[in-house]
């Protein structure tokens, strides 16, 4: 935005009025607990770029598969974790900042290096930003909480801890049965699914979204060897 304004400063302005969701490549409207993630329907695309040769019913039974393999993954690795905290959200507990002030009896000064920022324990919220935004103590909050000798399970969001995951991934995913065994309504035996309206392409259907640089430089350019030119 620096540079955008450096060029033109109504470009900048015209693009705050406009709102981010209209240009950002990344927008959210909700907070998003400092965790970023895709559409699942991207990460099953790439896991079953080959199974999705297969026929209907083994395409789903190897996303049944899959699915109950990554779910006991999940599982396995919350009961391994003795925290009340997730093994990698443990990590980051601690903090060397130092309290020179404490104006009230949840809002304190915290000292880190030449910035000072202000802490209020009772709002969950710090001067920096992150202790509410991630819903998880900062290092400042985590200098004030030491300061008071007080636990920060209290000012952890619920999603961090052991028992989410442990409460999400507790649900077995079921085995299919026999086809003959399948509860089919009589509207869905019933139903007529025709073959599809458009004209398919002659070429080969593509598998990937995007290809290969290499490729795309060898089909640009032409390469050949020495012994063709």
């Amino acid at each position: 935005m620096s540079k955008i304004e450096e060029i033109d400063t109504h470009v900048k302005a015209y693009l705050y009025d406009i709102g981010y969701h209209k240009w950002s490549r990344v927008h959210a409207t909700v907070n998003r607990t400092w965790t970023m993630t895709s559409n699942i329907a991207e990460s099953l695309n790439a896991v079953t770029k080959d199974a999705r040769e297969l026929p209907v019913v083994q395409l789903l039974e190897y996303m049944r598969t899959l699915l109950k393999r990554w779910t006991n993954e999940k599982l396995l690795n919350a009961k391994g974790t003795f925290t009340y905290l997730e093994k990698k959200i443990q990590q980051r507990v601690g903090g060397q900042q130092e309290i020179i002030a404490e104006d009230e009896n949840y809002i304190h000064t915290v000292i880190d290096g030449v910035k000072c920022f202000i802490v209020c324990l009772q709002n969950k919220r710090c001067s920096c930003g992150q202790f509410q935004l991630d819903e998880l103590p900062c290092s400042h909050a985590f200098a004030a909480l030491k300061h008071r000798n007080e636990s920060y399970e209290n000012y952890c969001s619920p999603y961090y801890t052991r028992e989410s995951p442990l409460q999400t991934y507790k649900k077995p995913v079921d085995p299919l049965p026999v086809e003959s065994k399948w509860d089919m309504p009589q509207y869905i035996a019933e139903e007529v699914v025709l073959p599809p309206t458009g004209k398919r392409r002659l070429r080969r259907p593509q598998k990937q979204r995007y290809k290969p640089y290499d490729e795309i430089n060898a089909k640009k350019y032409k390469v050949s060897c020495g012994y063709c030119r």
